[in-house]
């Protein structure tokens, strides 16, 4: 079991603008590190949105992860983890379909870890990270402390960085999986939002 995961303020901003993006539907996502990189501490490059409309179709989840795993290897990178925000504001427990997506990545990436995006502690402002981590170990789900959690370079400029991007709304131009199968011109990757994030 990894005893830290940290999250790159590229990878941390996109999940927190994809919930800002979608606030009423629950959405999801894949976490991506470093290929090679199954260590202790794992660190999240990037996150890549996938849905926000029938989270767990398979179909659709089969196509968007054959492209993500294409992305992945000529990037030399690996689907290392997953994201998750319920619809309900109060709700913090990962939904069947997480957990299983998630155990799958846990099969090829054993250290994988599962976010969960804290509706309550959004704010344009951000002041916390609003993230929790998940890890499956020994059969079941288990809850990691928050000092598990680090938002590189540290949480008080990634925090400060994607208030920045909130402010400017940039939030309406994210795009996720589904945005591109309803219109195979939008970027799933993000790139424009991506050079304004570094």
């Amino acid at each position: 079991m990894a005893s830290t995961c940290e999250l790159s303020k590229l990878a941390y901003s996109k999940i927190i603008l994809h919930a800002f993006k979608y606030p009423h539907t629950a959405i999801n996502g894949v976490l991506l590190a470093n290929e090679g990189s199954n260590s202790q501490s794992v660190k999240y490059v990037d996150a890549i949105p996938l849905f926000h409309h029938n989270l767990g179709l398979a179909p659709m989840l089969e196509v968007a992860l054959m492209q993500i795993d294409s992305y992945c290897r000529t990037a030399g990178l690996v689907i290392a983890g997953y994201y998750h925000a319920s619809e309900a504001v109060a709700e913090m427990n990962p939904d069947p379909v997480s957990q299983k997506i998630c155990e799958k990545i846990a099969e090829y990436f054993p250290n994988a870890c599962l976010v969960l995006i804290n509706n309550r502690q959004l704010s344009m402002q951000m002041t916390q990270t609003s993230l929790s981590v998940i890890q499956y170990s020994d059969g079941k789900w288990k809850v990691k402390d928050k000092e598990n959690l680090k938002i590189l370079p540290n949480n008080e400029a990634a925090l400060n960085s994607v208030s920045t991007l909130l402010s400017k709304k940039l939030y309406k131009k994210f795009v996720d999986f589904d945005d591109h199968l309803d219109d195979i011109h939008q970027d799933w990757l993000n790139v424009s939002l991506k050079s304004m994030i570094d």
